[in-house]
């Protein structure tokens, strides 16, 4: 008896068996293809997102195209990185700490209209300067701070200045 002989014996004595089994496979193969739609679909709605406004465009077009944009992005990020250290690296150096002393410089003056003002930044390095006011002119003078001492000797007025500046706020 040859194989074909054996096959068609067999499933002459177990057609619902043999029924039973093909249609459990045809279930099964369309639930696959059911799922593989389902899959298809999907890649479908992406690829249309990422094609957007891309008309007549291939998609190799479009992956290129968004790495440029992508690599453009990365360069100005790193631009900017740059900058931003380079602005953390001044800002020691800007005025941090000041401290302002108003006062009358004289007796025939009111309203408080001569000050010192002390500018100083995160090193103590900065200025004082003092506006003296009277009737009859404006004298302005700057002095020097180095490490918090100043380079010149200092009124009470700038004095006090210096220690607002220098006072932890």
């Amino acid at each position: 008896m040859s194989l074909w002989q054996g096959v068609q014996e067999s499933i002459g004595q177990n057609v619902e068996m043999w029924l039973a089994v093909s249609l459990l496979l045809h279930l099964l193969w369309v639930l696959v293809l059911t799922l593989l739609l389902v899959r298809v679909r999907s890649l479908n709605r992406r690829l249309q997102r990422l094609t957007a406004g891309a008309t007549g465009v291939s998609l190799e077009r479009v992956l290129v195209d968004h790495l440029a944009r992508v690599e453009e992005v990365d360069t100005r990020q790193r631009q900017v990185e740059q900058r931003v250290s380079a602005l953390e690296d001044r800002i020691p150096l800007c005025v941090q700490h000041v401290g302002l002393v108003r006062y009358d410089a004289f007796e025939d003056v009111g309203g408080q209209q001569s000050f010192s003002l002390a500018m100083l930044d995160a090193l103590q390095n900065g200025i004082i300067l003092t506006s003296v006011y009277s009737r009859s002119d404006v004298r302005v003078y700057a002095k020097a701070v180095r490490q918090g001492q100043p380079s010149h000797p200092l009124s009470e007025e700038e004095q006090q200045a210096l220690r607002n500046a220098l006072s932890p706020a």
